[in-house]
This record gives structure tokens, C-alpha cells and sequence, in this order.
């Protein structure tokens, strides 16, 4: 079984070699895409982590990507408490009964399973990805890890960015 880590490095392997082939036309001015630029859209997100992930600071570029989603949420919901952050802060402003932010208009019981879902995983990813990364100084991820946690972060960035405050 080939694992995730590897078949990344074959796949920039295989494309630095198909670069310097011999009669290959370069164009200099094209960039081969890569996953990162591929996965992590949205700008904000990205400036805050692409020079850590590409300086292979990969716990640190996942730990700033949540720190972000944090105070996004903050100035988004307009907490002005700055002791008010992750676990509590996600289920205090997404909370299905009394949502400072909302995903939908909750009328439903599948947009409420929405709404408290996202709640849920928002609400995780701060005690479970964002804490221990700050938490702890010898912390570490892989590169693929630290890609699939940044897709993540961007995909809640985006439907942070989509809800309605209250």
C-alpha cells in the first residue's frame, strides 16, 4: 500500500522530470498547479498560511489556518470578549437555539442538523486540531496531514463567510 505522503512527492517528481525533458516546450510563464493552490482558495486563508506550509512549517501554517477561523468568527458574530474563544465561542455563536450566526434559516429539522453540525465541527476542530498545535511545542504534521486539515479550514472559512448574522 502506497501511502498518501509518497504518492505526492512521486507526482512532483514526475512533473519536475516531464519539465526537463529533452524537445519538451517550456513555458515558463505557466505554473504547473499544485495541491495547495488547488485546495486553499480562499485569500485571506491563504495568506495567512502558504509561506508556513511551503516552508515546511506544517503544524504551524494548520494552527494559524484555525487561530484564523477563530477570529473570523469573532468579528463576524461582532464577540467583542476576547476570553470568548474556540470550544465556547463556536457553540455560543452557531448554537442552533440561539445563533448569533446562521448557516441557513434553521426552519427545517434537516437546516437545524445543518446548523448544529457545523456547530459540532467547528466546535472540534478548535479543541481537537487547533489546541494541540498551540498547546504543544514539539507538535508535528505531514505535509499530506497539513493539506487535508487546510482543505478543511478553507471549506469552513467559506461557510463562515456565507452565514447570516443575527
Amino acid at each position: 500500500m502506497i501511502m498518501a505522503d509518497s504518492i505526492i512527492f512521486k507526482i512532483k517528481d514526475l512533473n519536475d522530470e516531464l519539465k526537463n525533458m529533452p524537445g519538451t516546450v517550456q513555458n515558463h510563464d505557466a505554473k504547473i498547479p499544485d495541491l495547495f493552490d488547488e485546495l486553499i482558495i480562499d485569500k485571506q486563508l491563504k495568506n495567512k498560511v502558504e509561506k508556513l506550509y511551503r516552508d515546511g512549517h506544517h503544524a504551524r501554517a494548520v494552527e494559524e489556518a484555525y487561530k484564523y477561523i477563530d477570529n473570523l468568527v469573532k468579528k463576524m458574530s461582532g464577540e467583542s470578549s476576547s476570553a470568548l474563544s474556540g470550544s465556547k465561542l463556536m457553540n455560543q455563536t452557531f448554537s442552533p437555539a440561539n445563533p448569533k450566526l446562521k448557516f441557513n434559516s434553521c426552519l427545517t429539522t434537516s437546516e437545524t442538523d445543518e446548523q448544529n453540525g457545523y456547530m459540532q465541527i467547528l466546535s472540534g476542530c478548535m479543541t481537537g486540531i487547533r489546541n494541540p498545535r498551540a498547546h504543544e511545542s514539539d507538535w508535528e504534521d505531514t505535509e499530506i496531514k497539513a493539506l487535508q486539515l487546510l482543505s478543511l479550514s478553507n471549506h469552513l472559512v467559506e461557510k463562515i463567510k456565507l452565514t447570516e448574522r443575527l
